[in-house]
């Protein structure tokens, strides 16, 4: 069968010189010439489409809306998590064609910040976020690779756009958020950190006191729509959606790496891996997989005798398609447990691939992968 390494006729080697010629400004050394071919052949070796689908799957799937000035004159933009795969574009695309994407919606709000100076006389010079976290999982927040991502995002922006932040509100956050925000403070100023105000599900008030109603949408509290009345207001906030696996071309399993374990749950039982922290405010992170189905996987604290404190509950995963990875901050000193859980299973055993790392709070930034 043609189309694979060491088996390319003459028109497919053409195109995947053509489209390593054309992508050369966001191509990585580690992409070598299989990583070409899954875009190639998932679009028959057409070297445009096979460019155009690298490009805009960030551009389609990535949730955002820019939905106009608040009552200073400063931009404001909506990113509504509930579709937001970081973990899919991990596997999907290339870190760098994020930041580039990003970064073009950053220079956007600017370019709308000197168009309202211009009009207006008045500088403006911030802009400001609505992050919607309705229904964004702990296992989706917490996901290994989504934090790396979302952490370079992060130094991205505090790097080049300085003082840019007006402010960004957490809408609709859920009981976990601060530990998700934990987990990238160190990646964040404290001036950033004073511009967040974080609310529930009643934040529609403080938001008009900010935005005029005009302007906000209708789902948000305010008397915007669509057009055609619709309340989502669809025609200038893109949703976004979650990246099917197979376009997961950077997927590998975590049962090829070096030094991971493994560990049979049976049916109807669970079990546990300890885990040692030996000084407070260190971050332990696990990536996981199972050979077949899905596993429950929860992290625990280990208190007198074999009592268990839940600090992550229960949450069934589907890891044998991709490897899954979450991570935690954990304030104290002591035992913890990673708790693999089958006990919903009636028929099948599962075999767990797995790997923790613990990294103390002061040598988090000089350590970057799991052991």
């Amino acid at each position: 069968m043609t189309g694979y390494v060491g088996n390319l006729n003459t028109t497919q080697e053409e195109a995947l010189k053509k489209l390593k010629e054309n992508t050369a400004d966001v191509c990585k050394p580690s992409h070598d010439d299989y990583y070409y071919l899954r875009w190639l052949r998932a679009r028959e070796f057409d070297v445009v489409k096979a460019e155009s689908m690298m490009r805009k799957l960030i551009d389609q799937c990535y949730p955002r809306g820019y939905i106009g000035p608040d009552k200073d004159g400063c931009p404001v933009r909506y990113l509504p998590f509930k579709n937001l795969d970081l973990k899919g574009f991990a596997y999907s695309v290339k870190k760098s064609d994020v930041l580039k994407f990003l970064t073009y919606l950053f220079e956007h709000d600017i370019k709308e910040m000197e168009e309202v100076t211009k009009k207006t006389g008045r500088v403006i010079e911030k802009h400001s976020y609505i992050v919607d976290i309705d229904g964004y999982t702990f296992q989706r927040a917490t996901n290994r690779d989504g934090i790396n991502l979302l952490s370079e995002i992060l130094k991205l922006y505090e790097a080049h756009y300085p003082e840019r932040m007006k402010t960004t509100y957490f809408i609709n956050a859920p009981i976990y958020f601060n530990i998700v925000l934990n987990l990238l403070k160190p990646f964040m100023s404290e001036n950033t950190l004073k511009k967040f105000r974080i609310f529930g599900k009643d934040f529609q008030k403080h938001l008009l006191n900010d935005i005029d109603a005009e302007i906000l949408p209708k789902f948000l509290g305010g008397e915007r729509t669509d057009p055609d009345g619709n309340p989502q207001c669809e025609s200038f906030i893109n949703f976004g959606s979650t990246i099917p696996p197979e376009k997961y071309v950077l997927r590998k399993s975590l049962a090829e790496d070096e030094g991971v374990c493994c560990m049979k749950v049976p049916r109807l039982s669970w079990r546990l891996v300890d885990v040692l922290v030996p000084e407070a405010n260190s971050k332990v992170e696990w990536e996981f997989e199972t050979s077949t189905q899905d596993i429950a996987v929860a992290f625990c604290l280990r208190k007198d005798g074999d009592e268990l404190e839940e600090l992550v509950a229960p949450e069934r995963v589907a890891c044998h398609l991709v490897p899954e990875s979450a991570s935690f901050l954990c304030e104290k000193p002591g035992t913890y447990a990673l708790k693999f859980d089958n006990s919903y299973s009636w028929l099948s055993t599962k075999k767990v691939f797995y790997k923790i790392k613990v990294t103390p709070s002061d040598k988090e930034d000089c350590e970057d992968s799991l052991t």
